[in-house]
């Protein structure tokens, strides 16, 4: 189509729906949303607050002054002052989410005092945990059902701390007395670094119907000491494959900085095994620096390179979560040197001893006799 000098074509149309066109008798424009950013769009839209408008307010005076004339404040229209005064709802929520408890064995938590600590720590309160292996023992349904599935199927009396079955909604085939509701369980989140809690979680979404925490850590009969054992017999841990890959894209300092990360915040399967997978990779810089410094460009890697890269390594743990190479898992490096300390170690040892043991004696005598007395017993503990 083409008007005076201008060619229209498609491009020209914004795109439309005949059925909406002629069911709400309106321009209604369509776009196809494929992105995840048109979830981004709406709930812009949804939390952006009350709609606002700027208004002026006029003095009789003839001072003028323009910042304390306007303001900006919540603006109310027609429709939703009418919404208001009727009384029409303003949100809902569906479905119900129902929060489930996550603790280990004997760790629930509770709230004391000097009076009655020994009372609370002999009865323990029971949990929506606690109450779900009970619920197991005694109801053959619940056995075939996850911990995150139990709020469909049954609610959690407060007051008595136990599971029932719903009483309403509608009723499940072929189970007599078990109706479904449309409430969602959901348990709360771990941090991998509280490591017996996370795995225990682990389990809890992968083992239908336990009756204990001993249940949770027993696979095929064979009882675990630990939890992170029995989720690797069900083989719910990961390889480290995708680490290993990430060495070969990266300088050594960056590798390292990697490696300090994936131990402090990843949980590896094998830390020392990733270790011995990459240690080259994380000692280049170090034995090209000592190859330089020698001129002798065929040394070649050795123990005390590698025990560099781990002191550098540690160093970075501690200033990520304050915690050593062997509190996480990993082979603690030896022979650390003054140079290659903690940063913030260092800080604290950066201090200039002359001019603070002069600045000592010269207030030492002017200290009063309680300023004295404090003196001499700190440093008596010293």
């Amino acid at each position: 189509m083409k008007s005076d000098s201008v060619v229209i074509d498609k491009r020209w149309i914004v795109p439309y729906s005949p059925l909406l066109l002629k069911m709400f008798d309106a321009h209604i424009n369509v776009e196809c949303c494929n992105s995840v950013k048109s979830i981004k769009y709406i709930l812009k839209y949804v939390h952006k607050g009350s709609n606002h408008g700027v208004f002026a307010a006029h003095s009789s005076n003839n001072c003028i002054d323009k910042i304390s004339e306007y303001h900006a404040g919540r603006y109310i229209s027609s429709n939703e002052a009418a919404w208001r005064i009727f009384g029409f709802p303003i949100h809902e929520r569906h479905s119900t989410v129902i929060y489930l408890d996550m603790h280990l064995e004997n760790g629930q938590r509770i709230y004391f005092s000097e009076d009655n600590l020994q009372c609370r720590l002999a009865n323990l309160p029971n949990t929506t945990l606690t109450g779900f292996f009970e619920l197991c023992k005694n109801d053959n349904f619940a056995k075939t059902l996850l911990y995150c599935n139990v709020p469909k199927f049954y609610t959690w009396d407060k007051s008595k701390k136990v599971l029932n079955r719903r009483k309403q909604d509608a009723i499940v085939e072929g189970h007599d007395g078990i109706r479904s509701g449309d409430a969602l369980g959901r348990v709360y989140t771990v941090h991998s670094r509280n490591t017996d809690c996370y795995y225990l979680r682990l389990l809890l979404h992968k083992i239908k119907g336990p009756t204990s925490f001993k249940d949770l850590g027993t696979v095929n009969g064979i009882e675990y000491e630990t939890y992170r054992e029995a989720c690797l017999a069900l083989g719910l841990l990961e390889n480290d494959n995708q680490w290993n890959e990430a060495a070969y894209s990266g300088s050594p300092s960056k590798i390292r900085t990697l490696f300090a990360l994936i131990l402090s915040f990843c949980e590896p399967f094998s830390p020392n095994a990733l270790w011995e997978n990459n240690k080259e990779c994380m000692s280049e810089d170090i034995l090209n620096k000592l190859r330089a410094e020698n001129r002798h460009i065929d040394l070649n890697y050795t123990d005390s390179i590698y025990n560099e890269a781990l002191i550098k390594i540690e160093d970075k743990v501690l200033q990520m979560i304050g915690k050593s190479l062997l509190e996480v898992g990993m082979l603690s490096p030896s022979g650390q040197h003054a140079h290659n300390m903690n940063q913030e170690i260092l800080g604290e040892l950066s201090y200039y001893s002359d001019l603070l043991l002069n600045f000592v004696t010269q207030r030492e005598p002017l200290l009063n006799t309680d300023q004295q007395a404090i003196y001499s017993e700190v440093l008596q503990q010293e």
